[in-house]
């Protein structure tokens, strides 16, 4: 049987793949309008932020993802009743099969497999690529990191920074803690309620 985690270590890995490939290019643009600001004598302000921690202190962010967890949970467990079931069915057809008549154990051999390709199906409906926990991620979560983009934008514009980079993204290897904006942007969306 298919291991019903493969799917989230492909998914994570691919997004974490893409992930450092456009930290790299955002790096590679950073040295070079860097270059370029020195050049003309005008000095680059860089600030950056931990997503990580503004989505576990951010009382929206830990509501939607709380949401999202009990649907993932849901699902999570109608797929392993359906794994038990198959499970099952597969055991006694094992167990029976050489006292079946052959039309019985043809009718067995149906049942498993429409069960098997039930299951896929769930998979890629539920948990694929464009599946309900995508649609419903992007529902509960999509707004609320829509929200801390702006307010990161906001914290730039106002503190006149060229960059905010994100901590999270492995990019950033020493950073003076006074350029860190974690606890402003935190104030500016716990006020923004």
């Amino acid at each position: 049987m298919e291991n019903p985690l493969y799917f989230w270590t492909v998914i994570l890995k691919h997004t974490e793949e893409t992930v450092k490939k456009i930290s790299m290019m955002l790096i590679g643009l950073l040295l070079v309008v860097s270059t370029a600001n020195v050049a003309l004598g005008q000095d680059t302000k860089i600030g950056f932020v931990n997503s990580d921690r503004i989505l576990v202190e951010f009382d929206q962010a830990k509501e939607a993802q709380s949401k999202l967890d009990i649907e993932a949970k849901k699902m999570e467990e109608e797929y392993r009743g359906m794994l038990a079931k198959l499970d099952s069915l597969s055991k006694d057809f094992e167990r029976q099969k050489m006292i079946m008549s052959e039309s019985r154990r043809q009718t067995k051999e149906n049942e498993i497999s429409q069960m098997q390709q039930s299951i896929q199906r769930y998979q890629v409906e539920k948990m694929g690529p464009e599946g309900e926990i995508y649609r419903k991620q992007a529902e509960l979560v999509g707004p609320v990191l829509e929200k801390i983009k702006q307010v990161i934008e906001k914290v730039g514009k106002e503190n006149k920074y060229d960059f905010i980079f994100d901590t999270v993204a492995g990019n950033i290897l020493y950073a003076e803690p006074v350029h860190d904006l974690t606890d402003k942007v935190l104030y500016e969306l716990k006020r923004s309620k």
